[in-house]
C-alpha cells in the first residue's frame, strides 16, 4: 500500500479521507506520528492529530498484524492506529470535541495521547512499558 494515499472511511454516515503517518527512521523526533483527516464534504478542512508518546510497535508495511499492547477500558488489546477501527474512534472524538466539519483551513490537535486516554486506552506509552520491565527485573 502506498503510504501517501488517503484512505476512505464512513463514520456515522459521513465520509472521510484519512491516513496515519509514522516514520520509524526519524530518530530525531521518535516517537512522532499523526493522523490526517479530511471530511469528504469539506475538503478545505484538514485535521492533523499528533502523537509524541505513543510508539507504534510495528512495521507499517505489515499494518494489519502488528500493534502496541495496551489496555482498553481495563482489558488488554493490541492498538494499531493504521486500522480503520481506531481511525473511526478518533474521527468521532475529534469532530465531536476539537473542531466542526464546517471549519476550513488546517487544524492541529497536539494532544493525541490525551484523546486516546479519553477514549479509554491506557498503558500505551513506551515509558510505561520500560518502567514496568524495570520493576519486574528487580
Amino acid at each position: 500500500m502506498r503510504r501517501g494515499r488517503l484512505r476512505q472511511i464512513s463514520v456515522d454516515g459521513r465520509a472521510y479521507r484519512w491516513n496515519y503517518y509514522y516514520d520509524d527512521m526519524d530518530f530525531e523526533n521518535y516517537p512522532y506520528s499523526y493522523y490526517l483527516f479530511v471530511p469528504e464534504e469539506n475538503q478545505r478542512l484538514k485535521v492533523r492529530v499528533y502523537f509524541t508518546k505513543y510508539a507504534p510497535q510495528m512495521n507499517l508495511d505489515c499494518y494489519i498484524t502488528g500493534g502496541t499492547v495496551c489496555r482498553y477500558q481495563g482489558e488488554p488489546v493490541v492498538m494499531n492506529l493504521c486500522r480503520p477501527f481506531f481511525a473511526a474512534q478518533m474521527i468521532k472524538y475529534v469532530f465531536g470535541h476539537c473542531c466542526q466539519e464546517t471549519d476550513t483551513g488546517e487544524v492541529e490537535v497536539r494532544n493525541g495521547e490525551a484523546i486516546l486516554e479519553n477514549l479509554g486506552y491506557s498503558e500505551f506509552y513506551e515509558d510505561f512499558w520500560m518502567e514496568k520491565d524495570r520493576g519486574n527485573s528487580q
